[in-house]
């Protein structure tokens, strides 16, 4: 029997070297990752896993100016999690899907 809610997740992340996504890269919990020219393309279909743990550490190992965003889509509860990464700072926000675009109407709905 699966574990823990059935999620979706997109995102991108800027400004991360080659080494640092090296040192990352075995920690990764997304089915997909992929990294070229500095930029790091996350996906994931499936069972729960870590997004909050990883981002973090991206976080943590963004350049300065870099950053990203992810998506994490919750299918059992019906919510989505935005994720932003700046270097060195992770913020997240949690709404209804049916309610996303009137909670992130200030931020231009990114």
């Amino acid at each position: 029997m699966p574990v823990g809610p059935d999620l979706r997740v997109y995102g991108e992340v800027r400004g991360l070297s080659e080494a640092a996504w090296a040192r990352l890269a075995d920690e990764c919990p997304f089915e997909t990752a992929d990294y070229a020219d500095g930029v790091l393309s996350l996906e994931h279909e499936g069972r729960w896993v870590d997004v909050e743990s990883f981002m973090d550490a991206l976080a943590g190992a963004v350049d300065a100016g870099g950053q990203g965003h992810l998506d994490s889509i919750d299918n059992d509860a019906w919510t989505i999690t935005r994720y932003v990464l700046e270097a060195g700072k992770m913020t997240s926000q949690t709404f209804g899907i049916n309610d996303v675009l009137e909670n992130t109407v200030k931020d231009g709905n990114i």
